[in-house]
């Protein structure tokens, strides 16, 4: 039936015993009664948004109004905000189902695809709507059995719900690869080497910026030295011998969106306890990979740019802790957005980076020179210092768009 002016609610019978939590927004309303119903309103503009979405999400640059924290869900609100705010990815989830389903063995769409497709048309509704109002992920949550309480990690997540939603379009925005292989020094010319697909880079951020740690990654391979007893055996009952160990990025295995994991968290061996390594690590919104591909040719140097979209900041230490992102959603500003579950701020890029990179933000010039010590020890213990996470904020997954990609 029809309840204000422009929304339906559906109403459907649910045993009370099912009925676990009492959610309410403008969005979803769910109340105990006997019997237990469920409503979930909804705007009326989604009946007809399946023919229209591609076409008007490509074009108009669409701003979240949050996304509800069921208990312990940022790190799922985090990503779907970064992924939500591509005009691309939100084209892919809500085509029209004969695109999704183009062939026979996929008639029956998985159900993540299904209810992400719905939580995007909702998302997409709101920030349309004008009225401001934050949209609650439950319906995906309880599809796909993710328990609401327990906090994940973003990324490993992340990499977990793509290809359970069984989209290969999808995935192919995210998917690149790289070549890993191993050659004798020996001029033998015997050598392995091996495509690894990925949805996103992991990286030291030991090396203090993104550059240097891709470099790091794909640049001077490790020697396997046959004296020192890692050397590499060719085939099996052969020798070790003395080999280059190395991995390779070319042109061709970049993605549409790139990924990049920060790993924050390191194990010491010493003391047998995972800790947050929250040193400064920089990273640009223009990334140029060209000194980082092998290989390039002239024709393949814009396929190598890449400008920063979103931030996924973790606040906080190993094991807890809160997720949050920052996205631009129009890639041809410079108007960011923090999205902190259902709290929307619009900031600056510097808001970004000081909030992001980690470490903390030094004063320099002749002011803090002139200052004395225990002024500057106790001024570095002011929060302003850092960013808006606190001391332990900062980066933990960047999102980058090829530039030729966009739109």
């Amino acid at each position: 039936r029809r309840c204000r002016s422009n929304y339906l609610v559906f109403v459907k019978y649910i045993p009370e015993e099912t009925m676990i939590r009492n959610i309410i927004s403008d969005r979803l309303l769910v109340r105990r009664a006997s019997p237990a119903f469920i409503l979930v309103a909804t705007t009326t503009c989604l009946a007809s948004a399946v023919a229209s979405t591609t076409t008007a999400s490509s074009i108009n640059t669409l701003i979240s109004t949050g996304l509800r924290n069921l208990g312990n869900t940022c790190y799922l609100n985090a990503q779907l905000q970064t992924a939500f705010h591509v005009p691309k990815v939100r084209d892919v989830l809500m085509a029209p189902t004969e695109i999704l389903e183009d062939n026979a063995p996929q008639k029956k769409k998985s159900i993540g695809l299904r209810v992400m497709r719905l939580l995007f048309q909702e998302m997409q509704a709101s920030a349309e709507s004008g009225f401001g109002d934050p949209v609650a992920p439950l319906q995906l949550c309880q599809s796909l059995g993710i328990p609401v309480m327990e906090q994940q990690d973003s990324q490993e997540f992340w990499k977990l719900l793509l290809p359970a939603l069984e989209c290969p379009q999808l995935m192919d925005l995210y998917q690149g690869a790289y070549e890993d292989y191993i050659t004798a020094v020996d001029g033998s010319g015997r050598e392995r080497r091996r495509e690894e697909p990925f949805l996103d880079l992991s990286l030291e951020v030991a090396c203090g910026s993104l550059l240097e740690s891709m470099k790091d990654m794909f640049g001077t391979p490790e020697l396997l030295s046959e004296k020192e007893g890692n050397g590499w055996r060719p085939e099996k009952g052969q020798p070790k011998v003395d080999a280059l160990k190395g991995s390779l990025l070319r042109v061709a295995g970049l993605p549409s969106l790139l990924q990049c994991h920060l790993k924050r968290f390191q194990y010491d061996w010493q003391t047998d306890v995972m800790s947050k390594v929250n040193i400064k690590f920089t990273f640009p919104k223009e990334l140029d990979l060209n000194c980082v591909c092998t290989d390039v040719k002239p024709e393949e140097e814009a396929s190598c740019l890449y400008d920063l979209q979103a931030v996924v900041v973790h606040a906080g230490e190993y094991g807890s802790g809160h997720y949050y992102a920052y996205v631009r959603p129009n890639i041809r500003s410079d108007d960011w957005y923090r999205f902190n579950d259902h709290e929307v701020t619009k900031v600056s890029f510097q808001d970004v980076a000081k909030d992001s990179y980690g470490g903390q933000a030094v004063e320099k010039g002749a002011t803090e020179r002139k200052r004395g010590l225990l002024t500057r020890v106790l001024g570095r213990m002011n929060s302003g210092s850092f960013g808006y996470g606190g001391r332990t904020s900062s980066a933990y997954m960047l999102q980058y768009v090829r530039r030729r990609d966009i739109p």
